[in-house]
């Protein structure tokens, strides 16, 4: 059981570190870029330690909440809904700070990131920041819990 939370301790510690070194790679709106999109290729590397980091939130969550009460499991899940809810205002005031900077959307021809798409060296920082880690893990985590309730109940329908 130790194993387990020092995996999903050293997991989280390097996708942060991850999520760190994608926002660096993004160049800022006022500067012109050349080398293309380095926070891609930083994401490609630590897709793997992602995944894992998800695993082991929904792996912990779903261990500890497997005695637990369901009540219990029902307002934390329903705090942790809200907690995630809540992290969206200030990820999509961000996103729209950035996209004013940027001068538009990638269909306006006025726009720094016209004909980009939407991931691109200039909005790396949009969907890698440390609101869209949080709001995965919470996730994660919620799913871990609910995963828990019906393994417990589905245990109970055997009886």
């Amino acid at each position: 059981m130790k194993r387990l939370y020092v995996y999903w301790i050293g997991a989280l510690v390097i996708s942060g570190i991850g999520f760190y070194y994608v926002n660096v790679m993004t160049v800022s709106p006022d500067v012109i870029s050349g080398n293309g999109n380095l926070g891609l290729l930083v994401s490609i590397l630590f897709l793997p330690v992602w995944v894992m980091g998800l695993y082991w939130s929904y792996r912990v969550a779903r261990n500890r909440s497997q005695n637990q009460q369901k009540v219990y499991l029902f307002i934390l899940i329903v705090v942790l809904l809200i907690c995630g809810s809540l992290l969206a205002f200030p990820l999509i005031n961000n996103a729209h700070e950035l996209i004013n900077h940027l001068g538009g959307t990638p269909t306006d021809p006025d726009s720094v990131i016209y004909r980009f798409g939407w991931l691109n060296q200039y909005t790396n920082s949009m969907f890698f920041n440390l609101y869209t880690f949080l709001i995965i893990h919470i996730l994660a985590v919620v799913i871990g819990i609910i995963s828990a309730i019906f393994i417990s109940y589905r245990d109970l329908e055997s009886f």
